[in-house]
C-alpha cells in the first residue's frame, strides 16, 4: 500500500514538472507519516474516540461583573484522536471566550460548542403515574359496586313479582294469608330501601372517583416533559504518547462579582488599630462553585484575539460660526473669568466635607488575590459569601475634631499608613472602637505605605458649643463712610473624660468677594494653627483652626474656652449678603 502510494505520488510530481530532489523529499516525508500513523495504536486514521466527562468548576478567577471558570480533568489515554465532551455548562457562559489546554503529551486540535433543547421527565413522574393508576382502580371499583347493587335490585324486583303472582291465586278466597303478605311486603320494602341507599352512595363514589381520575390525568398531562437547554463543549485532542493527560476547559461567565469588605477596630489607649481585609463574592452564573480554588482580581479580562484598529486623525483651521462668536462676546470676561451668576463656595460646605473621610484615589496595574483555602459559592444565593484576605495592624495618630458651628458632637479621627503589602481597594468598611460598633464608612483605594484617614464616630464624653456673646454696629473712618459690625464669639469645650485630649477646633469667618467689604479676626484667646497645609489652603478660605490639648475633667463653668472677635466693615450704602451667626 505504501509503495503504491509512493509510485502514484512520484508519477504525479514528475508529470507536473517538479525536480527530482524535491520529489524524493516529499515522498520520504509522506512515507514516514504513513508508517508512523499505521504503527501508532491500531486506531483508524481520522477516527476519534468520544469521551463524556463528568466535570465541575475547579478554579475560579472572579472579576468585577464576570468570572473566569476552569474545569480540569485527568485521564489515562493511549495515543490517538479523542473528543472530550464537557457537559452541563452554565446558562450565563460566553461561548466565544472558551479556551482549552492539555498537558505536553497532547495537542488541542479544535473546540466546538453546542446548545440543544432537551426534554426531561419531571422528577415526580413515578408518583404522578401511580396516582393515575390508583384513581383508575377507584373508578373501576365504584363501577363494580354499582353493578353488584343493580343486580341485587333486579333480583329483589324479580322475587317481588313472583311473590305477587303466587298470592294472586288466593285472592278472594279463604286461603289468602294476609299476615304472610304483610311480612313479605315489609321484607321487600326494607331490602329495596337498603339497596337503593347503597346505589346512591355507589353513584356518589363513582362521580368522586371519576373526578379524581380526571384531575390525576390532567396533572400527568400538564407535567409532561420539562425542557431545558443543554450546553456543552467538545475539545478534540491528539495524544502523542500514552499516559496521564491533564485537560482544562476555561470560559467566562457573567453575573459574577466581588467587592472588598473591611472591619477596622481602633484602640484609643494603645493608639493603634487592626484592619481585616475581606471580600464578599456573589454569583448568579447558573452553576455552583463547590470547593474551588478562588482567585480575586481587579483586572478586566479581554478575550478578543484581535487588537483594536487605530484610525488617522485630521486637523484643519477652525472657522467659528457667527452664533458662537456672538455668544463669546456677550459672555464677557477673558479666559478663566468667573461668571457672576455662579454661586460662591461657602465655608460651611468645606466644614461639612471635612467631617467625612478623605477620598484617596489609586490607579496602576490590577491586583490579584489567591485565597489560601478552597471556597464554595452557590449560584443564585440570597446573600454573598464573605471571606478573609488578610489582616494587619498599624500605629494611629488619633485626634479629636470639633466643628461647633455645625454640631456639638466631637469626632475622633485616625491617621495611619497602609502597613500591609496589599493594595486596599475602595469598599465598605465597618468601624469599631474597642468592642463597640461605631458605624459604616467608605474606604478609599490605598497603596501599600500610603497614608489613610478615618473617623471613628463621636465621643459622648466630649462636647463643643459656639456662642455669640455680643454684636454691635457703628460708623468708622475720620469722616465716616464705613459701617462696622463687631461680633464676639466664645467656644466652650467640655471634656468629661479622665484623660486630656488632643483636638483640632474648627470654625469659620466670612470671606469677602468685594473690595467694599473687609473681614477681620481680632484678639483670639488662643493662636491659630501653624500647620503648613492649613496656612496655605484653609486659612485663605476663611477656615479657622486651633490645635489644642483639652485638659481632663473640664466641664460646665470650668469648661475649656476659646474666644475671638469678628469685625466686618463695609462702605456706606453697600448691602451685604446675610451671614450665618
Amino acid at each position: 500500500m505504501v509503495s503504491a502510494c509512493i509510485s502514484s505520488i512520484e508519477s504525479g510530481l514528475i508529470r507536473s514538472g517538479s525536480g527530482v530532489p524535491l520529489m524524493r523529499m516529499f515522498v520520504a516525508t509522506m512515507m514516514l507519516a504513513l508508517i508512523g500513523g499505521g504503527a501508532a495504536s491500531g486506531q483508524d486514521v481520522g477516527a476519534s474516540s468520544r469521551l463524556e466527562l463528568d466535570t465541575r468548576p475547579t478554579k475560579v478567577t472572579a472579576y468585577r461583573g464576570r468570572a473566569w471558570v476552569e474545569r480540569s480533568v485527568s485521564r489515562t489515554m493511549e495515543p490517538g484522536l479523542y473528543k472530550l465532551v464537557f457537559s452541563n455548562l452554565p446558562p450565563r457562559w460566553q461561548p466565544d471566550s472558551i479556551q482549552a489546554r492539555v498537558s505536553d503529551s497532547a495537542t488541542v486540535l479544535g473546540i466546538d460548542t453546542m446548545s440543544r433543547r432537551v426534554t426531561m421527565p419531571p422528577s415526580n413522574m413515578k408518583e404522578l403515574v401511580e396516582v393515575v393508576e390508583a384513581a383508575r382502580r377507584s373508578v373501576q371499583a365504584a363501577k363494580d359496586g354499582l353493578a353488584v347493587t343493580d343486580a341485587s335490585i333486579a333480583y329483589v324486583q324479580t322475587m317481588m313479582s313472583k311473590a305477587a303472582v303466587g298470592e294472586q291465586q288466593h285472592a278472594g278466597t279463604t286461603s289468602l294469608d294476609v299476615d304472610s303478605i304483610e311480612r313479605q311486603m315489609d321484607y321487600f320494602s326494607e331490602k329495596m330501601r337498603t339497596l337503593l341507599d347503597s346505589r346512591l352512595g355507589g353513584s356518589e363514589k363513582l362521580v368522586s372517583a371519576t373526578r379524581a381520575l380526571e384531575v390525576a390525568e390532567s396533572d400527568l398531562k400538564q407535567a409532561g416533559g420539562a425542557s431545558r437547554t443543554e450546553r456543552s463543549a467538545v475539545v478534540e485532542i491528539s495524544v502523542h504518547a500514552a499516559g496521564e493527560i491533564d485537560a482544562t476547559l476555561g470560559y467566562l461567565v457573567t453575573k459574577a462579582n466581588w467587592e472588598p469588605r473591611y472591619d477596622i477596630r481602633g484602640d484609643l489607649d494603645g493608639r493603634s488599630l487592626s484592619l481585616e481585609y475581606g471580600a464578599e463574592i456573589m454569583q448568579q452564573s447558573g452553576e455552583d462553585w463547590t470547593d474551588v480554588t478562588l482567585v480575586l482580581s481587579t483586572a478586566q479580562p479581554s478575550q478578543s484575539a484581535n487588537p483594536p484598529t487605530i484610525y488617522p486623525v485630521y486637523v484643519d483651521v477652525y472657522v467659528p460660526r457667527e452664533a458662537q462668536v456672538d455668544s463669546m462676546i456677550g459672555g464677557g470676561g477673558g479666559r478663566g473669568s468667573r461668571s457672576k451668576a455662579a454661586p460662591p463656595r461657602s465655608a460651611g460646605m468645606d466644614l461639612e466635607s471635612y467631617g467625612r473621610g478623605a477620598e484617596v484615589r489609586s490607579g496602576g496595574t490590577s491586583v490579584t488575590f489567591t485565597l489560601p483555602r478552597r471556597m464554595t459559592v452557590e449560584t443564585d444565593s440570597d446573600s454573598g459569601r464573605r471571606t478573609r484576605i488578610a489582616e494587619f495592624e498599624a500605629d494611629v495618630d488619633f485626634t479629636f475634631v470639633a466643628v461647633p458651628a455645625m454640631t456639638e458632637q466631637v469626632y475622633l479621627r485616625g491617621r495611619f499608613a497602609n502597613a500591609s503589602e496589599y493594595q486596599l481597594l475602595p469598599g465598605r468598611a465597618g468601624i469599631f472602637m474597642g468592642g463597640d460598633y461605631v458605624g459604616p464608612t467608605q474606604l478609599g483605594g490605598t497603596a501599600p505605605g500610603a497614608k489613610m484617614e478615618l473617623f471613628f464616630g463621636a465621643d459622648p464624653s466630649l462636647e463643643a458649643t459656639r456662642t455669640m456673646l455680643t454684636k454691635s454696629t457703628g460708623t468708622t473712618g475720620v469722616f465716616g463712610g464705613w459701617t462696622t459690625t463687631s461680633y464676639r464669639y466664645v467656644v466652650k469645650i467640655d471634656n468629661a473624660s479622665s484623660r486630656p485630649v488632643k483636638m483640632e477646633l474648627w470654625d469659620r469667618r466670612p470671606v469677602s468677594r468685594s473690595e467694599e467689604i473687609e473681614v477681620s479676626v481680632l484678639d483670639p484667646s488662643m493662636p491659630l494653627s501653624t500647620d503648613a497645609a492649613y496656612v496655605s489652603e484653609g486659612l485663605s478660605q476663611g477656615l479657622l483652626r486651633w490645635d489644642l490639648t483639652v485638659p481632663a475633667n473640664r466641664t460646665g463653668d470650668d469648661a475649656f474656652t476659646v474666644t475671638y472677635d469678628l469685625e466686618i466693615e463695609r462702605k456706606d450704602g453697600v448691602e451685604m449678603t446675610p451671614i450665618p451667626e
